[in-house]
């Protein structure tokens, strides 16, 4: 019982830090340019704006505002699908007179359906002598919540359903199937039977599980959706996404292949004991596709998705490491199932020890095939190997490929003492060796926090190192807490002249203890700036910054009759100056494609040899059963 309680107690805290590390983070639809651009000074009003993304975006939960300089709304804005173009949203102006505005945007990725937003900031008329011509493209200043705690921590338990569903599957049929058609004794055939009848309830419990996380990430995307756009009800949010949009096409067919998986797996439950047939074979079939559906409709959502070049090769590759990654991380505790709880008068570690070669097959398959996947898949969307030490995804893919490496020791470990292998050390007394507890706990609870890991990866967004067609804006975030407030302040397109600030205030206690009453900017020593809330939590303002270089902004809240103040260290980056052609020096996908290569030679390799040892032995032990010819034979026959 202490083992139980210190594995969850570690378990809770380690999934706890890595609701710590989903910081915000680039968001999965980045907006790469505007029309008007982001920064520029115009000397007309224009009557329509056109955002490009980095992704396909749905028209339906796409919506953009215009503000002027104190944040106020201008009515008569209407965004719309731009012309043919799935990455586009045009937006109809009202008529501008002289001034600085704020296009606030907010729009849903069709495909894994995250929210993002930002704003482009430009100036109509007599600001343009103060301002300058300014032609920057793109970025908007903070865009989204790719990393959200929520959104971790859902993806985290919807991981660990389908590696216990995977996994008891994989357990309850070939490996436990290969032990019961090899020729055990009755002890542990019977052992066998209820190992299966267990792990197939327990997958079935697992696959409805992960069917109500996918429920509960429906309801959390509906109650965002539904205030974006038109004003809409929660239920109607719902339908329109799940009609309207690539992701809600996806959920669907996720729920409908784990529901059918609930039904084929209760009904080779119910078959269990009776003679294996045809008919009776196509069930098995029919789940192991039903997985591999699963993983490939999680393929379709990820980030292989959004790639431009070899997208299916991409996708195919991600499936499989998805699937490989739930084979491997589901079959531990599914090994665990089979050893407890005990049944009195079977002896179930003999049952582990009758199906330690298939399982010790499966596991060595799963962890090679993970492998090149992953190496593959992190060529693809990583560019340059620097990006594994900038980037949030970087760090985060290198956290994962650590915790991989431990998982694996681990798993050799135990493997060792599975097959009968005691581990070097002082106090080993030889003998058979058997599966440590303590061992198989540490494991599962790296493979937990592995798939935290990965969680986290998902819902952070990749590096992109494509050329910008326009010179960049450079926008700067900083953020910080001051009691229990989360402040974000941003600005763009942070270059001299004027700006957009928009920061971002919420408090971290439920309920707040006190809504806030203002907000507002001093930035440098020459202006003070009032913010308006333009959506709940989200301020916004335009100001001046006089020149490039360091300066410091200070956010002053009121609230409650108490002020707050965060003191922002900042540096303005300076003006725009011509596109560099993007040249990546060192690209990371030749070597680690040669990686995944050596990979494969190197577990084929060792996979034939180690099936010619395995024959040869065989054929010894078949020679050595057989009778000896008798010499006296021919003496017999004169």
């Amino acid at each position: 019982m202490r083992v139980v309680l210190r594995s969850a107690a570690l378990i809770l805290g380690a999934t706890a830090a890595m609701l710590v590390l989903a910081q915000p983070a680039s968001a999965h639809a980045n907006l790469v340019r505007s029309d008007p651009a982001n920064g520029s000074v115009l000397a007309h009003a224009p009557g329509v704006a056109r955002l490009w993304f980095s992704e396909e975006i749905s028209p339906e939960f796409s919506t953009a505002r215009i503000v002027d300089r104190t944040g106020a709304v201008i009515t008569g804005a209407r965004a719309e699908a731009g012309g043919g173009d799935p990455r586009q949203l045009t937006v109809a102006l009202p008529g501008l007179g002289t001034g600085t505005y704020g296009l606030v945007w907010q729009v849903l990725a069709e495909d894994d359906g995250h929210k993002t937003s930002g704003v482009v900031v430009f100036t109509v008329g007599g600001a343009a002598a103060a301002a300058g011509t300014i032609t920057a493209a793109a970025s908007a200043g903070p865009a989204g919540t790719a990393a959200a705690p929520g959104g971790v921590l859902l993806r985290w338990l919807g991981l660990c359903a389908l590696a216990g569903l995977a996994g008891c599957l994989a357990v309850a049929g070939p490996v436990l199937g290969r032990a019961r058609a090899a020729g055990t004794p009755d002890t542990v055939a019977v052992g066998v039977r209820l190992a299966r009848r267990r792990l197939l309830a327990v997958a079935a419990g697992c696959a409805v599980a992960a069917g109500a996380v996918g429920v509960i990430t429906l309801a959390e995307e509906g109650q965002r959706a539904a205030g974006a756009g038109a004003e809409r009800a929660l239920g109607q949010a719902v339908v329109d996404l799940l009609t309207g949009t690539r992701w809600g096409h996806l959920w669907l067919a996720r729920e409908i292949a784990l529901i059918a998986l609930v039904a084929v797996i209760l009904a080779i439950r119910s078959r269990l004991g009776e003679p294996v047939t045809r008919r009776s074979a196509i069930a098995p079939a029919l789940a192991a596709a039903l997985v591999f559906a699963v993983a490939w409709v999680e393929a379709l959502g990820s980030h292989s998705a959004a790639l431009e070049s070899a997208r299916t090769a991409a996708v195919a590759a991600y499936s499989l490491h998805v699937l490989t990654a739930l084979l491997w991380l589901g079959a531990l505790p599914a090994l665990v199932l089979v050893l407890w709880p005990r049944v009195p008068g079977l002896a179930p570690r003999e049952v582990v020890r009758a199906c330690r070669g298939p399982f010790s097959t499966l596991l060595v398959i799963s962890v090679t095939v993970l492998v090149v996947t992953g190496l593959y898949g992190a060529g693809r969307q990583v560019a340059e190997p620097g990006q594994l030490l900038s980037t949030t995804y970087g760090r985060t893919l290198l956290l994962k490929t650590a915790l991989l490496a431990v998982v694996g020791g681990l798993g050799l470990a135990n493997s060792a003492l599975l097959h009968g292998r005691r581990l070097a050390g002082p106090g080993r007394a030889p003998g058979a060796a058997a599966p440590s507890r303590r061992l198989i706990v540490a494991e599962a609870l790296a493979g937990a926090v592995l798939l935290a890991a990965a969680g986290l990866l998902a819902e952070t967004s990749p590096p992109r190192t494509a050329a910008p067609p326009a010179p960049l804006a450079e926008p700067q975030a900083y953020d910080t807490t001051v009691r229990d407030l989360v402040v974000s302040v941003s600005a763009t397109p942070n270059r001299p002249g004027v700006n957009g600030f928009t920061v971002i205030a919420a408090s971290s206690r439920r309920p707040p203890p006190a809504p806030i009453d203002q907000l507002m900017l001093r930035i440098g020593r020459s202006e003070t700036l009032p913010l308006r809330q333009i959506e709940p939590g989200r301020y916004f303002g335009t100001g001046r910054l006089d020149s490039a270089g360091p300066i410091t902004i200070i956010a002053d809240v009121r609230r409650a009759g108490e002020r707050l103040t965060v003191t922002v260290p900042w540096r303005v980056s300076p003006k725009a100056r011509p596109p560099a052609v993007a040249q990546q020096k060192h690209p990371l996908a030749p070597y680690a494609n040669a990686a995944a290569l050596c990979v494969l030679l190197l577990a084929l390799s060792a996979g034939v040899g180690l099936s010619v040892v395995r024959r040869r032995r065989r054929r010894r032990r078949l020679g050595a059963d057989s009778p000896a010819p008798a010499e006296a034979t021919l003496e017999e026959v004169r």
